[in-house]
């Protein structure tokens, strides 16, 4: 209704007096609009509606006065999205896809090096059965986008840093640009202990609040064909008592290890390394990138 009163008001007055209609629109809800935004006043803000018609030059023009950098998105949405899928389906650079257990520290050692992509991060899913858990897992679209601007910022020629990742992501895809190219990448397969992957996996997941342990509950209770009710009955019990290592022992060497071995034992690895010291394991991964450079 608002965007149709805008538009009536466009093509029978004119501009400036659809933009005020516009203002007046969002007026009662102004002071709680700005607050929320008041983190973002040193940044320069891109403001978008549909089509980059009315809706968003207002509030670019409110966002003006109130003293923020805001410009308006020529095109709106539709076009950024054209880009958007145009850039996805561009080549994709040289990978080196980080392999190893779940727990070995995969993402943590990524986010050491130089070039990386965080695709969990970027999902806002851990691509696990627990992963969603303390996090806001992303739309298609969202990942997508902020995809294209994370590949905007790195080098187009020299091999880029991520992990391994099945096509699914939590709840998005990879587009096949991306997932093929991961798919011919140089394969790198990390190790650490079970007592480092199990404190890693308690660090990262933080189950500690009654809405996290709910979450937990629900998917072991969903676990009961995979490990039988025996074994569910048991991680519950520990759920309860908080023993959070035993039941990550647990699910590592009855579920997330077989489930593992089963899908990586095909992979031919150009590099094995220890993961126990992240900050060496990067050193080493950086100089292997490095005389990969050299040798191309």
């Amino acid at each position: 209704m608002e965007r149709a009163e805008i538009g009536t008001i466009y093509k029978q007055i004119g501009r400036d007096a659809a933009v005020d209609k516009g203002l007046k629109i969002i007026e009662p809800r102004l002071q709680q609009f700005l607050k929320s935004l008041l983190d973002l006043k040193s940044h320069q803000l891109v403001i978008y509606c549909a089509r980059g018609g009315m809706r968003s030059a207002s509030v670019v023009r409110l966002l003006q006065h109130h003293g923020f950098r805001a410009a308006q998105m020529q095109g709106g949405y539709k076009r950024f999205r054209q880009y958007v899928l145009q850039q996805l389906e561009s080549p994709m650079p040289p990978f080196i896809v980080l392999h190893g257990q779940t727990g070995v520290g995969k993402t943590l050692l990524l986010n050491k090096l130089p070039d990386h992509i965080d695709l969990e991060g970027l999902a806002g899913h851990r691509s696990s059965l627990f992963g969603a858990i303390n996090k806001t897992p992303r739309s298609q679209k969202n990942f997508e986008g902020l995809l294209v601007q994370k590949l905007r910022t790195l080098p187009e020629a020299l091999p880029l840093f991520v992990e391994g990742e099945s096509r699914k992501v939590g709840q998005v895809f990879l587009p096949y640009s991306l997932a093929n190219a991961m798919k011919s990448g140089m394969l790198v397969l990390l190790s650490a202990s079970m007592n480092t992957r199990i404190s890693r996996i308690v660090e990262e997941y933080q189950i500690c609040d009654e809405q996290s342990f709910r979450q937990v509950d629900s998917i072991l209770i969903s676990l009961r064909v995979s490990l039988g009710k025996l074994k569910v009955d048991q991680l519950r019990l520990w759920l309860k008592k908080e023993e959070i290592e035993k039941i990550v022992h647990m699910l590592l060497v009855d579920y997330y290890d077989p489930l593992y071995m089963h899908s990586m034992s095909s992979y031919q690895y150009v590099l094995e390394l220890s993961a126990e010291d992240l900050n060496l394991a990067a050193v080493e991964l950086i100089h292997f990138r490095d005389e990969v450079i050299k040798s191309h």
